[in-house]
């Protein structure tokens, strides 16, 4: 394991490269980084330059001879705060209750923005906001009246930030947008029924430096008391997750603040065994993922971690390190991990990446088995470029034949063109891949739906540059197989609640009988009728429109 001298070294080592006067022409390089969560002020962003590459090595800097290309009407570009750029991707969510799928991309222009597919503005948005919106919104229907809502969180330089929740309008709900001690407001929030009353609450967390707060809200804007909100050591550094972690019947919160991981219970107390640290390790941005790893019907937590201690991490519910755990990286990481069955055989992998060398061959990413072997092919490197991926990884079958793709950003923008990879379960980079929108997609990486539910995918991602953003909407080639096994967005689905829940069975076979038929068509549209959660079928928080499109496809595919 490198020191964190080393680390911070090899993060850094390009500034010292431009700062030597690297002379060579040819394809111009440039490198992203932000402060560290406990920075005065943290998630601040610095675009520095890196060497110059010869021509000879100099790779596609554009995408016109590709076969993927942009939804019309896409990219669109929006404004971008000097300092700082949006985090963690772009949310594709129904929120008008109307065909198709909308586009939700947070501002640090101090908007949320919201298109329709064909690129034009959802009716009510963009909405101007106090503070300026960082990381992703989650959206669900809150109280189950069949219309979505849509809640995040905004953020000043060190404070001013606000909680928001709109309606599907773009209009505040009664009760906010709420100040909270005119703290910023970290992270996206979690929408989770925690009380088992039928409607989600908010949970958000705020920095209230050199310590943090976990709250809990209802969608009327009133606070949970009692044991909340709940006091951290240090600054919060993550989205948390949410699940019935030790399979007692009952959720579980899972956060971390910069140097301690909490497990607490839905009132707010520790569970035992928590809070607890990592020697030598810090945790900043980085967002656990829930699953059952071991298939002993209780969850296992998996988290990156930087500093000196840099890694993947699998705990268990007790706190104890799961069996093969820690892998280190090579360097440090921000990383999301990600939880899946690439190949549906029964067998969960785990996904992450790290910060990587700046400046030749460095590995991005990584996947690994539950006991801690790297999967064939892997890990996934960039020989030419250097740099890493600390995006949230995410994973879909976006051609059809059972098995998930996986995506992943890069730090590095060459020629004022960034990178989204896309490789196969194998290692191999997909036809047409990497994508190269205008920008870096450092820290964002892909969002995949069926957006305009015509049977093929769209892939959302987000670029920035110094004079702002632009919002990027691939169509994918090739039909889909909806798998159940997706983690396709920022901490797996738009409540964000970081759970790895694989559909079980088969979906098609809506009515449970062991065969799919007529009847299951019945019983879907029957429990879409109704607006039964059941007829969720695309994960999306909300009953819809594309539900039926999503049934209809799987039908059609027996699965």
């Amino acid at each position: 394991m490198r020191t964190n001298a080393a680390l911070n070294a090899a993060r850094f080592a390009v500034v010292g490269l431009a700062a030597a006067g690297t002379t060579t022409l040819g394809q111009t390089t440039k490198v992203a980084t932000v402060s560290d969560a406990d920075a005065e002020i943290a998630g601040m962003l610095t675009i520095t330059d890196g060497p110059a590459r010869s021509p000879a090595v100099a790779d596609d800097a554009g995408n016109g001879h590709r076969a993927i290309n942009q939804v019309p009407g896409f990219p669109i570009s929006i404004g971008k705060h000097p300092n700082f750029a949006p985090f963690r991707g772009t949310v594709l969510a129904d929120i008008d209750g109307q065909p198709g799928l909308e586009i939700l991309q947070s501002g640090t222009d101090g908007r949320l923005h919201a298109w329709h597919n064909n690129g034009t503005p959802v009716a009510g948005f963009p909405v101007v906001t106090t503070g300026f919106p960082q990381y992703p919104p989650s959206v669900a229907d809150l109280d189950g009246d069949g219309d979505a809502e849509i809640v995040f969180s905004t953020r000043g330089i060190t404070s001013g930030g606000r909680l928001y929740a709109l309606d599907n309008t773009g209009a505040p709900l009664a009760g906010f947008p709420i100040s909270i001690s005119n703290r910023n407001v970290e992270c996206s929030p979690v929408l989770y029924d925690l009380d088992g009353d039928g409607q989600l609450e908010i949970i958000a967390q705020t920095r209230a430096y050199p310590i943090g707060y976990i709250h809990v809200f209802e969608m009327n804007g009133t606070e949970w008391g009692g044991n909340w909100p709940f006091a951290m050591s240090h600054v919060p550094t993550c989205t948390p997750g949410i699940a019935d972690i030790d399979n007692d019947g009952q959720p579980e919160l899972f956060t971390m603040s910069y140097d301690q991981m909490y497990l607490l219970n839905a009132d707010g107390t520790p569970e035992s065994g928590w809070p607890q640290g990592i020697a030598n390790g810090n945790f900043s941005y980085q967002s656990p993922a829930l699953a059952d790893l071991d298939g002993d019907g209780d969850l296992e937590i998996t988290i990156a971690c930087h500093k000196d201690a840099a890694g993947t991490y699998v705990f268990q519910h007790d706190g104890s390190l799961m069996s093969g755990w820690p892998q280190p990286f090579d360097t440090w990481s921000y990383g999301a991990p990600t939880v899946t069955d690439l190949e549906g055989d029964g067998e969960l992998e785990i996904i992450a990446g790290q910060a990587g060398i700046f400046f030749g061959y460095s590995d991005c990413f990584w996947v690994w088995d539950t006991d801690g072997n790297t999967r064939a092919g892997f890990p996934y490197p960039d020989p030419v470029n250097g740099g890493g991926s600390e995006g949230p990884m995410t994973v879909a079958d976006i051609d059809g034949d059972n098995t998930l793709e996986i995506f992943a950003d890069h730090n590095i923008m060459a020629s004022d063109m960034g990178y989204l990879y896309g490789v196969d379960a194998a290692g191999n980079d997909l036809p047409d891949f990497p994508l190269r929108p205008h920008g870096f997609t450092y820290l964002n990486s892909a969002t995949v739906a069926d957006v305009d539910g015509n049977g093929t995918y769209e892939l959302a991602v987000l670029s920035y540059y110094d004079g702002g953003c632009d919002v990027n909407l691939y169509t994918l080639p090739g039909s889909y197989t909806l798998t159940g096994r997706e983690w396709p967005t920022y901490h797996a689905r738009n409540t964000h609640d970081g759970l790895y829940a694989p559909a079980d069975g088969c979906y098609a076979d809506f009515n449970g009988d062991g065969d799919v038929n007529t009847q299951d068509v019945l019983a879907f549209l029957n429990a879409w009728a109704a607006d039964d959660a059941s007829a969720d079928c695309n994960g999306d928080g909300s009953v819809n429109t594309q539900d039926v499109l999503c049934f209809l496809n799987a039908w059609a595919a027996g699965c």
